[in-house]
């Protein structure tokens, strides 16, 4: 069948998933479909498409079927191991892209960025990425964009060995780190230097498990990735206990992705645990509160 009847067929697929499952078949980018719709397929390939279909109906997102996800305008593999990105999170990405732009222009100290829970790596390799262009649009010398330190933590040393994989891809300097939150941090103070100006994003497991229960669409991504304990804000609990063990010579921005039903008791607990901070919620293309940003 050639990639005219085939999208015929299977008119009644989300037209963007049969897309990219087809492209993915056929190893072809998403618009030789387009411009070659006479295209048949081999058996193999049909054999492939009917698996990838399969796999699709049985819950299983496209990214994990194919295994890569666009986020930020980048392409990142993704496997079992790690929580496909979300558009969601995009959010994150600019806001800490905006700060650390910001410092290295005013730079007067040792810039840090560290990523918690890093997974497939996404969040701080798009920080990387895109902080290296803007600031070079703006011609800040290289010695001081290359003064930038970037770590990522994970407890999971199979989720590391995705992240690694994507910085290789995209030719980012990152450490990465094995440990559980910022334990790998604490457990070697000499990895900040005093003073220092860090940035924290963190994009923790913040589900319940009724909720995870409850959204068929995230049934088949690691468990462990989205679900806490605590109303889900158990890990981010954990994390700002650890953020107060930091040297207090350090200024410090921190990133945290939420559930909307999370801002008002995330908020509390800042307010508990980093009393001196100043803390505010940004909403998603949605108008949901989403990310919590707050500069200590």
């Amino acid at each position: 069948m050639s990639i005219s009847d085939l999208r015929k067929k299977y008119q009644t697929f989300p037209t963007l998933d049969f897309d990219l499952l087809l492209a993915d078949t056929i190893k072809k980018p998403k618009e030789f479909l387009y411009s070659h719709p006479e295209y048949k397929l081999s058996l193999v390939e049909h054999i492939r498409l009917r698996y990838a279909i399969f796999l699709y109906k049985k819950g299983y997102s496209v990214a994990a079927i194919i295994g890569h996800k666009e986020f930020y305008n980048l392409d990142f593999f993704v496997n079992k191991h790690v929580l496909v990105p979300r558009p969601d999170t995009e959010l994150m990405v600019d806001e800490a892209i905006k700060v650390l732009s910001h410092e290295m222009e005013t730079k007067n100290t040792n810039i840090i960025y560290i990523d918690v829970g890093t997974g497939s790596g996404c969040i701080p390799i798009s920080v990387a990425c895109h902080a290296e262009l803007v600031s070079a649009s703006r011609e800040i010398p290289k010695q001081v964009r290359d003064d930038i330190q970037i770590f990522a933590t994970d407890i999971s040393k199979k989720a590391l060995k995705v992240a690694k994989k994507n910085a290789k891809m995209h030719k980012v300097n990152i450490d990465f780190l094995h440990g559980n939150l910022l334990e790998p941090i604490l457990k070697n103070p000499f990895l900040l230097g005093t003073p220092c100006f860090v940035t924290i994003t963190a994009n923790l497991p913040y589900l319940t498990a009724a909720q995870f229960k409850s959204e068929p669409s995230i049934q088949r991504e690691p468990k462990n990735a989205l679900v806490a304990q605590y109303n889900g804000l158990d890990l981010y609990i954990k994390l700002l206990n650890q953020i107060r063990k930091l040297p207090n010579s350090c200024q410090m921005f921190l990133f945290l992705e939420i559930d909307p039903s999370q801002s008002e008791a995330i908020t509390k607990i800042l307010n508990k645990l980093l009393p001196k901070a100043n803390v505010k919620i940004k909403k998603d293309l949605a108008g949901l509160d989403r990310l919590v940003i707050a500069q200590v």
